[in-house]
């Protein structure tokens, strides 16, 4: 008998509602679920707001009056269901603000003027920064310009720039990068102690990174103690007029790039003259004999010794030797231009005082080596001077900057380019900045513990 009165006990018992079901599924708060629908390939539920979210504005959040009655219902994709695709409907209306005017009421789970939920958002801006678009797009079933435009808006609410924080940069490192064929350059700044990207613009120039120094405040300005460069003049014009306390530091990498770029227009001069005597060296008719002299092949040597010429000497094989010592036994105007090219690229790597009394030998020496080339390559150190010496002080290099460029050049890559400007900067600042883009389950589970906090 008793067993019989505990069974009816359970039986009568209150099932769990199926709306909270609902709502914890699709993660939806401040609604009460209406009703829910199934087909083969959606799961749709209807959600009515609750009184203290009822009344909101879609841009500020304020309270506001009932402006009119809901014309038309909206629906939010959200993320999937196993294989079917969740959306969520509700009766909008307007509300009246005092600050916007009147507005779409707000909705907890998604941004204003939005299709999809926050988290759907989140999981796209997690998948572009990995993926293709098209992959992307794919995946979650969006159209392939969506993909954009959700990493924009993803980017618009997650960017909480450290300049606008007015954070203090201490060292920072600036560089243009192409994007797209044609000259279509962005310039890209990098700080160095939080190793990410602070600043993307679209062009390269000096007024493109004047819109940079003046976002920066006076504070941060004067707060900035080195920036690493290349030699750009608009650089160095721009850090002269802005950054009163800063060590302009040119990066060595650019430093043995210019000998190296010195140094191969004198191989194609002297190439150039070998090819004009091989020329004019005439031969008879017919095939040559045993006895006569064989046609000299200096010039194709010369030409193909670009790689010989740019290498260090302990990384030479003994073909690269030979076209070495070929060019200083007869032409040793190339061979000086080389030696010049390994001095400095030696004095680099020195400690600092000992590079700045090899610097300025090097310099007498290029000034008085009566190759057009390498006084180019004088001038361009001399202007540059102060810079070179900071960089081998300080011990810093511009390499990180560099590899960002890498990073943003396969982003490109990945994506097959860009229509948009917006949606190409947003992406890189998703990628490469201090922003930390979760994955939707690691988003929802901090935007609890947020609210239980708030709570």
């Amino acid at each position: 008998m008793g067993y019989f009165l505990k069974f009816n006990r359970q039986k009568k018992q209150k099932k769990k509602p199926m709306s909270k079901l609902y709502k914890s599924i699709f993660n939806v708060n401040g609604c009460s679920v209406v009703k829910q629908e199934q087909t083969d390939t959606t799961v749709t539920i209807t959600v009515r707001l609750t009184k203290g979210n009822a009344s909101r504005c879609g841009c500020c959040g304020r309270k506001g009056k009932l402006y009119d009655n809901g014309r038309e219902q909206r629906v939010w994709r959200t993320l999937d269901l196993g294989t079917k695709m969740g959306f969520i409907r509700m009766d909008t209306y307007r509300v009246k603000c005092k600050k916007c005017g009147v507005k779409t009421v707000k909705v907890p789970w998604a941004s204003h003027r939005s299709g999809f939920t926050d988290a759907f958002e989140q999981q796209v801006a997690w998948a572009v920064c990995s993926m293709s678009k098209k992959a992307v797009a794919k995946q979650l079933r969006i159209a392939w310009n969506t993909v954009g435009e959700i990493a924009d808006r993803v980017w618009d609410c997650l960017d909480t720039r450290p300049i606008k924080a007015g954070c203090i940069f201490r060292r920072i490192g600036i560089d243009e990068t192409s994007y797209k064929k044609g000259h279509k350059y962005i310039t890209v700044v990098v700080d160095h102690d939080r190793r990410c990207v602070i600043w993307v613009h679209e062009g390269y120039g000096k007024e493109v990174l004047d819109l940079f120094m003046r976002e920066l405040s006076e504070e941060q300005r004067k707060g900035v103690e080195l920036v690493t460069c290349d030699g750009a003049k608009w650089i160095r014009s721009s850090i002269e007029e802005f950054l009163p306390n800063a060590e302009r530091c040119v990066d060595s990498f650019h430093v043995v790039q210019w000998a190296t770029e010195a140094l191969d227009k004198v191989r194609v001069e002297t190439w150039k003259e070998a090819r004009k005597e091989n020329r004019n060296q005439k031969r008879g008719r017919g095939r040559p004999t045993k006895d006569s002299v064989p046609k000299d092949r200096t010039a194709e040597g010369i030409k193909n010794s670009r790689y010989a010429l740019g290498k260090a000497p302990e990384n030479l094989n003994e073909s690269q030797q030979r076209k070495i010592e070929l060019i200083a036994s007869r032409y040793p105007r190339l061979y000086r231009a080389y030696q010049l090219k390994e001095e400095l690229r030696i004095i680099l790597k020195m400690g600092y005082d000992d590079a700045r009394e090899n610097l300025d030998r090097w310099l007498w020496r290029a000034s008085h080596s009566r190759i057009g080339s390498v006084k180019d390559l004088y001038a361009k150190i001399k202007r540059n001077y102060d810079g070179i010496l900071n960089t081998i002080r300080l011990g810093v290099s511009n390499a990180r900057i560099e590899a960002t460029n890498n990073k943003i050049k396969l982003l490109i890559r990945t994506a097959y380019g860009f229509r948009n400007m917006n949606n190409m900067l947003s992406l890189i600042m998703l990628s490469c900045s201090y922003v930390d883009v979760k994955i939707a389950y690691e988003w929802e589970s901090e935007s609890r513990e947020s609210s239980s906090k708030a709570a």
